[in-house]
């Protein structure tokens, strides 16, 4: 049975307030190097006291097991995420703390030691002190909650807001936002009184249009992604099927998401649940100031400014949103409108931003990607396929999500009856290998 040591060196300053975890298999440790040792799964790196003292986030950990005798130390830090490159024959559990030392070249002795002992602590401190310096938290973004820290329900993170969610300052996009997508609501809520059989076709049809066709297909995998290729008329057609899901014109969505990719679960990610869950799923969207700070920069999406159409459908966006809505109307009437605009919209909305809230607190984490991201399979269904996120985080590339046969994934059946057809080339996938390495169990050793 695994044995989890927690490790507290309170003669440093660096070191002061800091939980590490080490895994070793049957192994006690000396009580002379000041450790403790507990059965079964430790719960570490945030620490109540100092939390409501400074409004630190220190995270949640899980261990990490050891299977070559070297240790890999989770300190819970926002400096640094932890590498996506895995080693066969070492296998280290995700954490759920909102980052950890960077690991780099296994041969680098700057970030992997061997054997607990009196080294390894002060190697520890040492890396704490250097991720944990003004430079570091310059570089990722320092954490301080302003609300005392709280477990996200039947989940094992901590969150803790850095904004209070309605009682601040509102600017006039917050408003206009939020009055936008309550009406959208309210819309919603004449359903039962429109509902006709034609009109529920019509909301299945957008449905499938601008939530598979435009969004997971066009906006995520292959604009943020570049999973695979298409001739550019069809790449400006499918895009324009994510315009019409009413979640911002393509720079935008393909700019902010490659944010999020870029800082996930660190403070500089525009929707991490460590700041709660409203604040994951929708709370974002709703605080233009806070989100514009993380993802006002557009230069990660140059390739797409470049491109007079994605240039056209950001100046004229609002507009395309209008007349989709008048033709609906035009072709169904109130049914059609409340059902294939108000009802398809909020839906869409929900499923898209389970992904960010649902897929990053609750499923299973087969890959080692070091941040929260779950394989969640309701929302991998009703997301087309988009809920099995910890395979996406762990192959971000990848046209496919859905990596094992069981796991339905629409998007990719949309991609490969395009490729059936040669319209998709370019089509990425990961390798058996590179999955091997990412596995929290290679399938060798099991």
């Amino acid at each position: 049975m695994e044995r989890v040591m927690r490790a507290r060196d309170d003669s440093s300053d660096a070191g002061k307030g800091v939980v590490r975890r080490w895994a070793s298999r049957g192994t006690d440790v000396d009580a002379d190097g000041g450790w403790r040792a507990r059965e079964g799964r430790a719960r570490a790196g945030f620490e109540a006291g100092r939390a409501r003292d400074r409004g630190d986030w220190m995270g949640l950990g899980r261990e990490r097991t050891v299977t070559d005798g070297r240790v890999l130390i989770a300190a819970s830090t926002t400096a640094a995420r932890v590498s996506r490159v895995g080693r066969v024959g070492t296998v280290a559990r995700a954490v759920t703390a909102p980052g950890v030392i960077e690991l780099g070249d296994e041969s680098d002795d700057r970030v992997v030691w061997k054997r607990l002992g009196k080294d390894s602590v002060d190697k520890a401190c040492e890396l704490w002190g250097a991720v944990n310096s003004e430079a570091a938290a310059a570089a990722k973004g320092a954490w301080a909650g302003i609300k005392p820290v709280r477990k996200v329900f039947l989940s094992d993170i901590l969150a803790s807001p850095k904004r209070n969610a309605f009682l601040r300052k509102w600017i006039p996009t917050d408003i206009t936002y939020v009055s936008f997508i309550g009406l959208l609501h309210v819309g919603c809520l004449f359903a039962p009184f429109y509902f006709t059989w034609s009109a529920f076709k019509c909301f299945l049809a957008m449905y499938f249009v601008t939530g598979c066709l435009g969004i997971t297909l066009s906006y995520h995998r292959q604009l943020s992604h570049k999973s695979f290729r298409t001739p550019k008329w069809l790449e400006y057609a499918l895009a324009y099927c994510g315009a019409l899901a009413v979640q911002g014109d393509p720079l935008e969505w393909a700019s902010s998401h490659r944010h999020h990719h870029q800082h996930t679960d660190t403070p500089k990610d525009p929707h991490t649940p460590y700041e709660g869950f409203w604040w994951s799923h929708m709370g974002w969207l709703l605080d233009n100031e806070a989100t514009i700070e993380r993802v006002g920069d557009r230069s990660n999406a140059q390739e797409l400014a470049a491109q007079p159409f994605y240039r056209f459908m950001e100046k004229t966006y609002i507009w395309h949103i209008v007349a989709s809505a008048a033709v609906i109307y035009a072709l169904g009437g109130m049914p059609w409108l409340i059902w294939g605009f108000c009802v398809r919209t909020v839906w869409v909305y929900h499923i898209t931003w389970a992904v960010n809230s649902v897929s990053h607190c609750w499923g299973s984490q087969e890959f080692n990607t070091g941040d929260l991201s779950r394989n969640n399979w309701p929302i991998g269904i009703l997301a087309f396929g988009e809920g099995w996120h910890n395979n996406h985080h762990a192959f971000e590339f990848s046209a496919r999500h859905g990596l094992r046969w069981w796991q339905f994934d629409m998007t990719w059946l949309m991609i490969c009856l395009l490729q059936f057809l040669g319209l998709a080339d370019k089509v990425k996938l990961p390798k058996e290998a590179q999955m091997e390495r990412m596995r929290y169990v290679p399938t060798q050793a099991a």
